[in-house]
């Protein structure tokens, strides 16, 4: 119908955690040239969970998921909870339900639903990160699935990462290929700590995972937030939120794939020219 859904990390009418409401979940409705604003949810802090940050998304029967930083068990994370990822449904004759699919504990299963948006894919199943938790000694976040069994949904943690070298602390949400390989961004981590852009390649129901590029947090960017996008050709898109110019106003970046499994980097643009913004979070989206 066009309509819009989004999240706010605070306000509504649910609680008052942090002084000013828990968040919701709003819905903006055309009416002839005005938008017309429903809260279809307000979070309450409480084991639903609270501060919902990233984009809601859709399933094939009109489904909302999404994920919150805090709340959930308010016995974890220093007393605010973990988080969770939930799903809205639309109530027959009216109405939402929301329904807490996971709640993180901050161990294995992570901690700190992410700014990026949940993945679905064809049959049903969520995938995402958190933020934090995971390897024990690093803490540095994990990448889930989640699968719906007989009306309860199964938590599996895909990947836990181990930080520089390798991967750590995802803020953005992955994307899969047509071989169900998963793709993603982290903030920390890579060869140099300023960020990475990692695979997990599915092989037998497992997942691997490489890194395909460090930032070196220079001119080719640093520390990314972003979810990524398919390009043409297999290339990957993203954003940079640091790195860049002289003041490390971010860039957009390109990744090509090249024989024998390598990625080249390539700056796309660099922000920081007067008027044009700077240090962008949340990615790209690409027309037709």
């Amino acid at each position: 119908k066009g309509d819009l859904y989004g999240t706010t990390v605070s306000g509504g009418s649910g609680g008052t955690c942090s002084g000013d409401g828990c968040g919701v979940v709003f819905l903006l409705s055309k009416s002839g040239k005005r938008w017309i604003e429903t809260v279809i949810y307000n979070f309450t802090g409480g084991k639903d969970g609270f501060g919902p940050g990233g984009a809601v998304v859709f399933d094939g029967v009109g489904n909302l998921y999404g994920t919150t930083p805090d709340g959930g068990n308010l016995q974890k994370c220093n007393g605010l909870g973990c988080g969770v990822v939930y799903q809205i449904s639309p109530v027959q004759g009216g109405g939402w339900k929301q329904t807490v699919l996971h709640t993180f504990t901050g161990g294995a299963d992570g901690a700190v639903g992410s700014l990026g948006p949940l993945l679905l894919d064809k049959s049903g199943n969520v995938f995402g990160v958190a933020e934090l938790g995971g390897d024990p000694s690093c803490q540095c976040g994990t990448v889930f699935k989640l699968t719906a069994l007989s009306g309860k949904w199964k938590f599996e943690t895909l990947d836990a990462f181990k930080g520089t070298p390798q991967a750590g602390f995802p803020y953005g949400g992955v994307i899969s290929d047509s071989k169900g390989n998963l793709y993603g961004t982290t903030y920390y981590g890579g060869a140099n700590g300023a960020g990475s852009v990692f695979k997990l390649t599915r092989s037998a129901g497992k997942f691997t995972e490489s890194v395909l590029y460090s930032f070196t947090g220079g001119s080719d960017g640093g520390s990314p937030t972003t979810t990524l996008t398919f390009g043409a050709e297999g290339n990957l898109l993203g954003t940079t939120s640091a790195g860049g110019d002289s003041n490390g106003d971010g860039v957009v970046f390109k990744l090509t794939p090249k024989s024998g499994g390598k990625w080249t980097e390539s700056v796309v643009h660099q922000f920081g020219a007067r008027g044009d913004g700077a240090n962008p979070y949340y990615g790209l989206v690409r027309d037709k």
